[in-house]
């Protein structure tokens, strides 16, 4: 049975929440997660490898489980509160564009003339 890919998401509701995002969101959202070391160990029980990742500006973890030579096992990702807009759809394309402009035209903050109009 073929599955219908995901519809993308609607640009001028991606625009308006890129607006809303907190800047640490959108930065992950634009630029993907800053992932640092936060916990591992051994499972003896399960002989694998348990290790927690976490982004230094949203607070997202990645929790994967690791094989004895390193490979990935599984791997999830516990987001932070207000992370995920799961009513918008995939965000591609121009969609993803809108988050890239808000993230610059954050980041200009008033330093550069008006950016152009599109249409």
């Amino acid at each position: 049975m073929d599955r219908a890919a995901p519809e993308g998401a609607d640009v001028e509701e991606v625009k308006a929440f890129a607006q809303q995002l907190s800047t640490s969101f959108l930065l992950c959202r634009e630029l993907q997660h800053n992932w640092k070391p936060f916990s591992a160990w051994w499972d003896e029980e399960h002989h694998n490898y348990a290790r927690t990742i976490r982004c230094v500006r949203c607070r997202t973890r990645k929790v994967q489980r690791l094989s004895s030579t390193g490979a990935v096992l599984t791997s999830h990702y516990e987001y932070t509160e207000g992370y995920l807009a799961e009513h918008l759809g995939r965000i591609v394309g121009e969609a993803r564009d809108s988050l890239r402009l808000e993230s610059l035209t954050r980041s200009l903050d008033g330093h550069s003339p008006s950016l152009p109009t599109t249409t």
